[in-house]
């Protein structure tokens, strides 16, 4: 073939390339999307994810199922995104422990930067640390003294092994060199119960779980671990006015896709979900389910990501948590 006849051969298959793309574009999506969720239903990313759904499916015309995939701190729902086809129709809405599960786990089935490719980031909240109304603890402090008059006595919940709720309690334990007890959980929902009928002393949890508990009266709330303090409940201090320098842990929720996903699906998942996180009514409903509503670039959450997967693997190490 000469070099002429080639040159032409290349661009005719580049435009029936550009031209088969733009098709694609102009259909997508052609069918129901599955938003995977992979913590337990009525946790904080499954509240977010039912504020989400309806307002994706009216903006995609398309029908958006919920997929609750819980288990081994996020890991089962991220794998199960990571190995889904990579054509937009299959989101997850993960959380920082997406992140912290690089660092914690020993062996993972899938790539944490690599096989999922961010979207936006959607929403971010403090964690609250509760107890008993009846304990006898009325601050961290107290509850520190407590533990220190008890090594290895108190126990404390999270929702999982490498949960932020386990990282921040490790924290909490470090800060005064205590000896506790992590108890995991399937999810912020059942270790919160424990909580509240005595069978766990405390716990580091989710606003959108804790808070409700608190205004309740089944909890009573010691401290917030957001820089300042929370509206929900503006009479719990921050960890920082306790008298815990530099303890504030944040956890936020982001939208990905299945690494290879084209970009022109990517464009529009975020074109979409920027416009939902601006929607007054959407803004409402998540502030009053105690989160504070985000949006990015899909560049700005790669970014975001990988500082919080630095961050947190020098967490990690310094706590001494690893899951073989």
């Amino acid at each position: 073939m000469s070099f002429f006849r080639l040159r032409v051969a290349q661009i005719t298959s580049i435009a029936a390339l550009f031209s088969s793309t733009v098709a694609h574009a102009a259909e997508y999506p052609s069918r129901p999307l599955r938003l995977i969720v992979p913590w337990v239903a009525g946790g904080g990313t499954d509240i977010v994810a039912r504020i989400l759904s309806p307002k994706l499916i009216d903006a995609l015309g398309q029908q958006v199922v919920i997929d609750n995939r819980p288990g081994a701190n996020g890991i089962i729902g991220a794998e199960v995104a990571a190995k889904a086809a990579p054509d937009g129709h299959s989101m997850v809405l993960h959380a920082v422990e997406h992140f912290i599960n690089g660092s914690v786990q020993s062996r993972l089935a899938y790539d944490t930067v690599k096989d999922i490719a961010p979207v936006s980031l959607i929403a971010a909240h403090a964690l609250v640390l509760i107890v008993q109304p009846a304990y006898p603890a009325a601050s961290p402090k107290e509850l520190a003294a407590i533990a220190k008059s008890k090594p290895g006595q108190l126990s404390f919940g999270s929702w999982g092994e490498g949960s932020l709720a386990h990282l921040s309690g490790e924290l909490f334990k470090n800060s005064a060199a205590l000896q506790m007890t992590h108890v995991p959980y399937k999810g912020a929902p059942q270790a919160a119960l424990d909580v509240i009928a005595g069978r766990v002393p405390f716990m580091f949890v989710t606003m959108p779980v804790g808070a409700p508990h608190v205004k309740a009266g089944k909890v009573k709330a010691l401290a917030v671990t957001s820089a300042k303090r929370q509206a929900l409940i503006p009479e719990a201090p921050t960890m920082i006015e306790s008298g815990y320098a530099g303890f504030q842990v944040d956890s936020w929720r982001g939208m990905y896709v299945p690494a290879g996903t084209p970009p022109f699906a990517i464009t529009r998942l975020n074109r979409e979900l920027v416009k939902i996180m601006q929607m007054p009514d959407v803004r409402t409903r998540i502030n009053a389910s105690g989160f504070d509503p985000l949006s990015s670039t899909p560049e700005e959450l790669d970014a975001f990501g990988k500082a919080e997967y630095a961050k947190w693997a020098k967490v990690v190490k310094t706590a001494g948590v690893r899951i073989e």
